[in-house]
């Protein structure tokens, strides 16, 4: 259950910065120029990739989950 939580906090954050990196690019809302342009593309991309990787991961460890309730949910119990 740990691994759970663990991989739940790696994705509350990996979603908060790219949420957060996204809103500041899309209205301007930094100064300095190219450089922190860039530093924050570059945030928000690496924030991406370990949204999904922790994504496929999540997956993967609740696959027969995934498995059982799509049954119960189609009504093919087995």
């Amino acid at each position: 259950m740990k691994k759970n939580f663990y991989l739940d906090v790696v994705l509350f954050v990996a979603c908060l910065t790219c949420i957060v990196t996204g809103v500041v690019m899309d209205f301007h809302l930094f100064s300095g120029g190219r450089e922190v342009k860039h530093l924050l593309k570059e945030v928000h991309t690496w924030a991406g990739y370990i949204m999904g990787a922790g994504f496929l991961l999540h997956i993967a460890w609740h696959i027969r989950w995934i498995k059982y309730a799509g049954r119960q949910v189609l009504g093919k119990n087995e």
